[in-house]
């Protein structure tokens, strides 16, 4: 029994994969014709096998000799435990990495009253509150966002550490909704400073005070301590047992209070009828010897206690100018330079009965050097200026005189709860300047409490609202020359919102 001539091998119209394995005539070969296969002699089928099995060896062999292409090694990110949660090892090199950032949705609401006015009644001058205006906003929203980099390195010379951090407003509110500014977006570097070992070099928060870096945890209440962030150059020592010393050089121009009138008199002026706007020049000069600042710090596991002190070098401008009722003057200033200094006190204790439960304090005085108060941070901008004229001969300032107070801060806070945390924060401050422009003594006064709950709905997202009120007092003595005259207003003011917070 011969083969059939037209008998295609390889026709796919009646293909069938066999399964792996022999039964009968049957066997695994797909895309071989079962009607052939039937008709292949016994004795030929063996052979047939035989070869397909030689081809199939051979292939393989052949494809054995081929050369072989080895790959790369994948270097995979590894997790770096030394520092925290979150690090990890850049590849190639023993620094870690923490990337982080947050979300912040603002929405906040405000009330009571936006400064002071003068009156006149009965041609009697007299200092009022100002109400909020159609033209203040009574409800503001923004949204921020942030975005940092920690990188960290052990070497023998101690831990090598960079940080950045950048955050990016989409309209950020300025003085709490008066005055209806609305901002454009904005960016901002709010850190980016280098360590090594003690050494701290770049923009950093300064080294007077602890309360605002460590704690500082109202929402958008103002507080009156140190809360700037400046370029520094800073060193820290370490003695045992929870000493340790910093000796900081910090750029004066980031601590300067150059308002040598005081926002609540300039807003009392230019609000008589009819008054041209007002605004007072540069009165101090450029910067000739930074701020020097210097800690003693103690920790413990009950808590902390840190003194501070700093010096704050005052130059003259050459020159300043004072618009009021549509006049502008010039005054030359006779070159004068002055020293400030402030001087504080922080203390922490650990409430154990509670998960992170804390009460902190921090206390200061200064004298020309407001900065160190909290100056900037008073809510209706009260302060007066580091520097300002105090005698004057014709149109050239001839003396200057010092603006000096003191600030106090209070903060008690933990979590009630696993998800819910609350703080309540209550803050003074007491600013002076005798014989402004030798016709006034200005006195400002200011006081804020805020409480605020953050509730964790998941983690890396919460809720936080807060309510807080602040209390402002200015006093004006001597107003009209050669007519004393006692002027002075309480001003109020309280605000409210909620943010939702996404932290990674």
């Amino acid at each position: 029994m011969g083969l059939p001539l037209a008998v295609n091998v390889f026709a796919q119209s009646e293909a069938t994969a066999y399964p792996a394995w022999i039964s009968g005539q049957e066997v695994l070969c797909a895309g071989v014709n079962k009607k052939f296969w039937k008709v292949v002699p016994m004795s030929l089928k063996p052979l047939l096998l035989g070869a397909a099995a030689a081809i199939a060896a051979v292939g393989a062999a052949e494809a054995a000799d081929l050369p072989m292409t080895k790959g790369e090694a994948v270097e995979y990110v590894k997790v770096c435990s030394a520092f925290g949660e979150g690090f990890f090892y850049i590849p190639g090199t023993d620094t870690c990495l923490k990337i982080g950032g947050e979300i912040r949705a603002d929405y906040r609401v405000f009330g009571g009253d936006s400064g002071y006015r003068l009156v006149n009644i009965n041609n009697v001058l007299q200092l009022r509150s100002a109400k909020f205006s159609r033209n203040d906003d009574r409800s503001a929203f923004n949204t921020q966002g942030r975005i940092w980099f920690d990188a960290r390195t052990e070497t023998d010379w101690g831990l090598l550490r960079s940080y950045f951090q950048i955050n990016a407003d989409s309209h950020p509110i300025s003085s709490q909704g008066r005055g209806g500014v609305y901002n454009g977006n904005r960016f901002s570097v709010d850190k980016a400073f280098i360590q090594l070992g003690g050494l701290t070099a770049g923009y950093a928060h300064s080294f007077f005070g602890f309360y605002d870096n460590d704690f500082g945890n109202t929402i958008w209440a103002p507080y009156y301590a140190e809360s700037n962030t400046v370029n520094l150059l800073a060193y820290t020592a370490e003695f045992g047992g929870g000493f340790k010393a910093t000796l900081s050089i910090e750029d004066g121009r980031d601590h300067r209070v150059d308002n040598w009138i005081g926002t609540a008199l300039l807003q009392a002026v230019a609000s008589q009828p009819g008054a041209a706007p007002v605004s007072i020049g540069r009165y101090q000069g450029g910067q000739q010897i930074p701020d020097v600042v210097a800690q003693l710090r103690f920790d413990q596991d009950w808590g902390s206690l840190a003194v501070q002190g700093a010096l704050h070098q005052l130059r003259t401008a050459t020159e300043t100018t004072l618009t009021a009722g549509g006049t502008t003057q010039t005054l030359a200033i006779a070159h004068d330079d002055k020293w400030g200094y402030a001087v504080g006190g922080s203390a922490l204790i650990k409430l154990p009965f509670i998960d992170g439960g804390h009460f902190v304090v921090e206390g200061q005085y200064a004298k020309g050097a407001l900065d160190y108060l909290g100056a900037g941070n008073a809510f209706f901008g009260t302060s007066a200026g580091d520097l300002f004229p105090n005698a004057a001969t014709g149109q050239v300032v001839t003396g200057n005189g010092t603006a000096k107070g003191w600030s106090i801060v209070a903060e008690l806070g933990g979590n009630i709860t696993p998800v819910l945390n609350a703080n309540l924060v209550g803050s003074y401050i007491d600013m002076k300047s005798d014989r402004v422009l030798a016709q006034f003594d200005y006195s400002a006064k200011e006081y804020t409490i805020a409480g605020n709950l953050t509730y964790t709905i998941v983690k890396g997202l919460t809720v936080s609202g807060e309510v807080a009120y602040t209390h402002s007092k200015v006093e004006l003595d001597g107003l009209t020359p050669n007519q004393p005259q006692h002027l002075a207003a309480n001003a109020n003011a309280w605000q409210t919102g909620i943010r939702l917070k996404r932290k990674f």
